[in-house]
């Protein structure tokens, strides 16, 4: 995006006038390039290519909205004088658009997306020769001109693999689910081979979840979905009544007990330099000493101390809103062997399909697609799919204070569907402890 940002700012000039005004541009470029994986081969490639810009002005509590597609100077001018017309500034002169010059990356797609086939298929073959995957990789270049404020401009390139393999158990062959999702790098191909090779691992017929309530630990990071519901939805500061909007600074969990959201962790799914409003990202504690914390901000929405820097958008036609980033859970100093021999009897679970909060009442919904029954500090069962369900102030508190030392990234977590608007999320946490939770099979 080759804007000139001098006349962009001159052009939101009449916009920003008061103190407290919000007058900005956002332009996006993505390009994702998509590759369907049967067995071996690649099937489909797909490659897609978009570009939008938006304007928006807010005084107070009025706000209006302009997004248009493209990203050059004419899609800029586009966006400002609809802007401009619907604030009732004078509109801006039309001019004649000048032809847009293609980045010659974008136009090849994803840079690194040959080589990543490449060092996939080999992993593949030896993890997961059959399967049938959708390997997404995702560029976006983003840029925020605001008035009162420097530019911003960032680059993300994120990488997601998810499907299913037929793996062979001990019962037989048998289908399994895989998510995995990372930014970019070399680091994330190595570290997916190593999940893929723990999600292939021989596994005992499993038999039916029982339904009622039992003690779980949670595994292997994926602790990191359940605070991502329970957390941080309730506390993005648009999310209306919660539970935790009625006791500020209470104590909700044990002492031991701290969460924080970091879009900061440039090694997790959600990570970045500079929100969708330009605004760097400072890390916000969900949870401090077992204290309810504070909440994720944008611009429309911070207090006098100003944005934490989670102002985010699906993409140029939405406006941003209030988003987590990455929870990110603080380790203890407990052994798995002494996790499990602190549960005694109850399940032990590792990976999670998908969650969901009701924000109003705290009840919440987490999907898992297997776990083992605990029985005597020791592993008994095969589990099959079933879901972990509760309320949020009494989950809370059933957390045991004994935390597990290793604070593990949880690759499942990827993507985050709120209010329409769909995201990059991410987490990390240790293995911990919750007495009574409700568990039934997934019908």
């Amino acid at each position: 995006m080759n804007w000139d940002d001098d006349s962009i700012l001159r052009w939101l000039e009449p916009l920003g006038g008061r103190e407290g005004d919000l007058a900005e541009v956002f332009g996006e470029t993505l390009t994702e390039t998509s590759l369907e994986w049967r067995d071996g081969e690649i099937r489909e490639a797909r490659v897609r290519r978009e570009q939008g810009t938006s304007a928006r002005w807010r005084r107070g509590r009025s706000e209006q909205f302009a997004s248009v597609a493209g990203a050059d100077e004419a899609a800029v001018r586009e966006a400002v004088r609809a802007l401009r017309a619907s604030a009732g500034r004078e509109p801006l002169p039309i001019r004649a658009a000048r032809g847009a010059t293609p980045d010659a990356e974008t136009e090849a797609g994803f840079p690194a997306a040959e080589r990543t086939a490449r060092r996939l298929a080999a992993i593949l073959g030896r993890h997961a020769p059959r399967h049938a995957f959708t390997l997404r990789l995702r560029q976006t270049e983003r840029r925020v001109v605001a008035t009162g404020r420097p530019t911003a401009s960032a680059t993300r390139r994120l990488f997601s693999l998810e499907g299913r393999f037929t793996a062979v158990s001990r019962a037989g062959d048998e289908q399994r689910l895989f998510a995995f999702h990372a930014p970019m790098s070399d680091e994330a191909l190595d570290e997916l081979k190593t999940a893929l090779a723990d999600a292939a691992a021989p596994r005992d017929r499993a038999v039916p979840v029982p339904a009622g309530e039992a003690d779980a630990i949670l595994a292997g990071g994926c602790a990191a979905v359940l605070f991502h519901e329970i957390l941080g939805h309730p506390l993005e500061a648009d999310a209306g009544v919660s539970p935790l909007r009625a006791l500020p600074e209470a104590r909700v969990a044990v002492a031991d007990l701290e969460v924080i959201d970091d879009a900061r962790r440039l090694d997790l799914f959600g990570g970045y330099e500079r929100d969708d409003e330009g605004t760097v990202p400072r890390p916000v504690k969900l949870v401090a000493s077992g204290l309810v914390g504070s909440q994720l901000t944008d611009r429309a929405h911070a207090p006098a101390a100003g944005s934490t820097g989670h102002g985010r958008r699906s993409g140029p036609a939405e406006p941003p809103l209030p988003r987590g980033a990455n929870v990110v859970v603080s380790g203890g100093a407990t052994d798995p062997e002494e996790m499990l021999r602190r549960l005694g009897n109850g399940i032990w679970i590792d990976e999670f399909l998908g969650g969901s909060v009701e924000i109003a009442s705290g009840s919440f919904r987490l999907r898992f697609p297997r776990a083992r029954r605990v029985r005597r500090g020791r592993f008994a069962d095969e589990l099959g799919p079933g879901v972990l369900a509760g309320e949020l102030l009494p989950t809370l508190e059933a957390i045991e204070p004994a935390l597990g030392r290793e604070v593990r990234a949880y690759r499942g977590l990827g993507w985050c569907a709120r209010a329409g608007q769909v995201v990059p999320v991410g987490g990390a946490a240790p293995d911990l402890i919750i007495r009574r939770l409700g568990v039934r099979p997934e019908l």
